[in-house]
């Protein structure tokens, strides 16, 4: 049996199945169709070996006195949902112990057929009346699942009771026992670990099992701690420090530091705060120490989690496997690592680890197992569970080992998902056969538990003949016959050899028909009822000795162009499910399935013989190429006649194409790429051998000969183009009027045009040229006089150089002169019919060929803002002809006239129109009306109002007094008595001053 801590419930997973995970990776040869589930009491938390299972949360047992103790479930591998409880640990005294929430089965481990078996509860607790314990305990079974009481069987395995610290946390009291155990490869010891003892700096204690030591000569052989209670735990040097949980993970193998010398492999997921894995061996008769530390990278990762030592490379040495579930790193969707160190004979000081990352929150590396060589490739391989990936399903990552160490690219991803479990892969257990089909299964633990078994391997042998094998188009090859295609089918398995069911596939020309060309042969037999080069069927191989084999006869289909390329045969194969029968056990059987690491597909390729070539296979040809210019020379009366024109057809360009000496060039291609002023137009030949096909624009062409193959030694054919020029084809003007005086430079005048004019192959170079004149009819100014374009340079480009006449035309700026006119306002042309004053400019062309004339010019920015500015588009026409100088009668000239047309328009800023009456009266009116509503707001707010006074000046009351005359005597002022004087509000003006 095998063990893995989960949750729930237990699903064994059988059957073939081919599935594929949500990654996209090809499930290999695990099989998940037929699911035998294995259940428990509800909320037990049922954890299961296969055989065994542990449920941490059972219920209690009639004799304990707890309610929910943990318990051990034994289960027959078969798709009955038989489980039994195995009954110990059935006492309890609670003065002494609590046996509530103790996890009996957290752990469970086996020693395999005819061996031991143990499980613990790391939290069974020991209490008094002052103090109370967790030291956990662990039970030792024996193969019957009985317990016999003799050295090794029991419940006594609790080895941190009754030690000095026992009830004091720096020492024992959190003990822990049990959280971590496993039994040596050998058998000879059982491992266990206590992450919580020493103030949870964790120990690990290895005992032997054997209780026949004097017979076997072995004496004092433990038990062995690390470290035990004669050690300074305290000491500054200790490479393990307090709180690092350290015996959480165990595994144990030889040829690990030393070849015969036993190593255990012991996980301290919080040392550090990133974790550590230590390599202990014994020493002396009571000690493990540490002979090689392993560190974890990351702060935080729980590197150590779980452990696993196995070796991936096959050179004997063991390697070995750490999971960092927590590893993270900034700023990318790595979550949880898994770090593999391959051992290079015992030397771990220079090892770099080989790193596998998970996806971000699935917790990769929880878990890692040993699982055994399970394709069957001489190399043992891992799992590694991330119970928290695709969204808390789950899933089981396997690797395969290889001579490098390991192919660190999953070849198969298991996913809790479909079948509705959660946190699939939170425990492994791996490397034994239990249906024995001598391929190792794995159980994988989860909150619903499941066990997946797998399928044996095969390889489907694929072979495919041609007969003939080339295709000789001489000898009758045709669509009622051409050749034979043969396919044999075997298969080869480490041990399947029964009858076995497949179905096969062949296509031809499959790539060619993805390109969407047409295949090139079709199968007279059709088996597809839409496509005539597919072909499937089945077969039934007896065993491995007993191949089969199918011929199809194949035809060419007509008139084929590729010659050149092989035609390519593809035949695949797969498995037909069959109904399954159960096995002797109760057991569905096993399908097997196909080996995901050889090709799916068997190609062979047929060539076709090439005809005119030396080597049946490879040509080779001597093509050359030569072109020039040319123009067809008619004749009247028997008189050869030059036609020279400056039509867009005349030109073309002669191409001659040799094979001289050479073989046979098949698929031969002529690309011709043109300048922006050409554009394609045709082909002609005279034996109406070369095709050609050109782009959207005209802009390049591709010729072809219409045989496959150029066989002739001489072909000469034609390629007709059109050509005209002016840069830039479309101009604008704005700005402000500048007088004469104000244009310092060319520039000012205002935008440039370059007009060109080729003249191109009119005739041979054996005869003499005619004299003929280019006459360029050029809109210097309007009908008012003002300048359009300003002629600013003549060049030419040729053999010879041109003088074009009058040279006065040619200005500078001192002939500037600007006038003002009316705006206009209907669409313009300005030629020299109508509206533009010409004058014609005379090249005289001698020996022409490939000549071309260029006249610089600029477009007259003042004119064109005082006379059309109101116009959206004004068009400017240079017209051009060739004049024929002489009165021979074989030279014809047929010249129409050239046009050259350019757009002209003013710029955004440009004002086209006078501003219209009704929008000066609403600005009008909207202006008034804004300076109303403002002197309202101001009137409102009193900004027109009388100041008053201020409250704060003093008040007072004015009075007068009431008149008096005095008495006079001789002229004096007589006194008289004195009256009393009222103070008066309210008085007569008269009266009163």
């Amino acid at each position: 049996p095998l063990f893995c801590h989960s949750l729930l419930t237990v699903n064994l997973l059988f059957k073939g199945l081919q599935w594929t995970s949500p990654s996209g990776l090809r499930a290999f040869n695990l099989d998940t169709r037929h699911v035998i589930r294995k259940g428990g009491e509800p909320g037990s938390l049922f954890v299961f070996t296969l055989l065994l299972i542990g449920a941490p949360r059972a219920k209690a047992l009639k004799n304990q006195k707890s309610n929910v103790t943990g318990g051990l479930f034994k289960c027959e591998i078969s798709e009955s949902d038989n489980c039994e409880r195995i009954e110990f640990d059935n006492d309890e005294d609670p003065r002494q112990e609590s046996k509530q929430d103790q996890w009996m089965g957290v752990s469970v481990q086996s020693q395999g057929p005819g061996g031991k078996v143990v499980t613990c509860a790391h939290r069974y607790q020991k209490h008094s009346r002052v103090s109370q314990s967790v030291l956990g305990r662990c039970y030792v079974f024996s193969q019957n699942l009985t317990i016999n009481y003799d050295d090794m069987d029991g419940g006594q395995w609790k080895f941190c009771e009754g030690r000095r610290g026992e009830t004091d946390h720096a020492w024992y009291g959190v003990c822990q026992q049990g959280l971590g155990v496993t039994f040596t490869k050998d058998y000879h010891y059982v491992v266990f670990g206590a992450p919580g003892a020493r103030n949870w700096k964790g120990m690990v204690r290895v005992e032997q099992k054997n209780i026949t030591l004097i017979e076997r000569g072995i004496y004092n052989d433990g038990p062995y701690e690390y470290e035990n209670d004669n050690d300074n735990f305290k000491h500054p040097n200790n490479p393990v420090s307090a709180h690092s949980y350290l015996g959480f993970s165990l595994d144990t193998g030889h040829h690990i530091m030393k070849s015969r010398d036993l190593t255990v492999v012991a996980g301290a997921p919080r040392a550090n705060h990133k974790g550590l894995v230590a390599l202990l061996k014994k020493k002396f008769i009571e000690q493990l120490v540490v002979e090689q530390l392993l560190h974890g990278p990351g702060l935080g990762s729980s590197f150590g989690y779980d452990v696993a030592v196995v070796d991936l490379n096959g050179d004997g040495w063991q390697d070995i496997v750490v999971g960092a579930p927590y590893f993270y790193m900034k700023d990318t969707d790595i979550g949880g690592a898994v770090y593999v160190y391959i051992n290079t004979a015992g030397q771990w000081d220079n090892v770099t680890p080989i790193r596998l990352n998970g996806t971000k929150d699935s917790v990769f590396g929880l878990a890692v197992e040993n699982i055994g060589d399970v394709n069957q490739d001489s190399f043992n391989d891992i799992a590694v569970g991330a119970p928290q990936d695709d969204e808390g399903a789950g899933r089981v990552y396997i690797y395969h080992g290889s001579a490098q160490g390991i192919k660190t690219t999953p070849a198969q991803i298991l996913s809790g998902k479909e079948h509705s479990l959660r946190y699939f892969g939170y425990s492994l257990a791996g490397n034994m056969d239990l249906d024995g089909n001598s391929y190792p299964d794995l159980a994988v633990g989860s909150l619903s538990d499941a066990a997946l078994i797998y399928r044996p391997i095969v390889n489907i042998r694929k072979n495919i003949t041609v007969s003939p094998e080339e295709i000789d188009l001489s000898v009758g090859c045709d669509s009622s016959f051409c050749f034979t295609v043969k396919a044999c089918f075997n298969y080869t398995a480490t041990s399947y050899n029964k009858r076995l069911t497949i179905s096969y596939f062949i296509e031809a020309d499959g790539d060619r028909r993805k390109q969407g060309l047409n295949s090139r042969v079709i199968f007279l037999t059709k088996t597809h009822p839409e496509s005539d080069v597919q072909f499937n069927g089945t077969l039934e191989l007896q065993n491995q000795n007993a191949g089969q084999c199918v011929s199809i006869n194949v035809g060419l289909k007509d008139n084929i162009k590729d010659k050149m390329r092989s035609v390519v045969f593809e035949v695949s194969a797969e498995i037909i499910k069959a109904k399954l029968k159960k096995m002797g056990n109760g057991l569905p059987q096993i399908m097997p399935v196909l080996d995901a690491t050889q090709p799916r597909q068997a190609v062979t390729e047929v060539n076709f013989v090439k005809e005119g070539c030396k080597n049946k296979r490879i040509c080779y040809s001597n093509l050359k190429m030569e072109n020039s210019l040319f123009v067809y020379l008619c004749s009247a009366h028997n008189i050869p006649e030059f036609k020279l024109t400056y039509e867009k057809k005349d030109l073309a360009v002669k191409v001659t194409v040799t094979n001289k000496n050479g073989d046979d060039a098949y698929e031969a291609k002529l690309v011709g790429k043109f300048p922006e002023i050409l554009s394609y137009s045709g082909v002609r030949s005279s034996n109406k051998q070369i095709l050609c096909t050109a782009n959207h624009n005209g802009s390049e062409a591709d010729c072809l000969t219409s045989y496959s193959y150029f066989k002739v030694r001489y072909v000469f054919f034609f390629v007709f183009f059109y050509t005209s020029e002016a840069k830039p084809s479309q101009v604008s003007f704005g700005g402000v009027v500048r007088a004469e005086t104000a244009m310092k430079t060319e520039e000012d005048a205002g935008s440039l045009i370059n007009f060109t004019f080729r003249i191109s192959n009119l005739w041979t170079p054996s005869i003499s040229p005619p004299p003929v004149t280019l006459h360029i009819h050029w809109p210097r100014d309007n009908k008012d006089g003002k300048w359009l374009l300003y002629l600013v340079k003549v060049t030419s480009h040729g053999p010879e150089k041109i003088a074009c006449s009058p040279q006065s035309e040619i200005h500078s700026l001192k002939d500037i002169w600007v006038c003002i006119s009316k705006n206009l306002v209907s669409t313009k042309v300005l030629s020299c019919e109508k509206e533009s004053k010409c004058v014609v400019l005379k090249c005289p062309l001698q020996g022409i060929d490939g000549t071309a004339v260029e006249l610089r010019s600029r477009l007259w920015n003042s004119t064109f803002i005082e006379e059309y500015a109101s116009f959206p588009t004004i068009t400017l026409v240079v017209k051009a002809s060739l004049v024929l100088e002489s009165q021979a009668q074989n030279i014809i000239l047929k010249s129409p006239d050239f046009t050259v047309k350019v757009p002209v328009s003013p710029d955004s800023d440009v004002a086209q129109f006078g501003v219209p009456w009704w929008i000066i009266l609403i600005a009008v009116l909207a202006g008034i009306l804004i300076l109303a509503l403002m002197v309202f707001l101001l009137w409102k707010c009193g900004f027109f109002r009388r100041s008053k006074q201020d409250d704060s000046i003093p008040r007072y009351h004015a009075v007068r007094i009431k008149k008096e005359t005095p008495g006079h005597s001789d002229g004096k002022m007589k006194p008289g008595a004195l009256e009393k004087k009222q103070w008066m509000t309210t008085w007569i003006n008269d009266d009163y001053s």
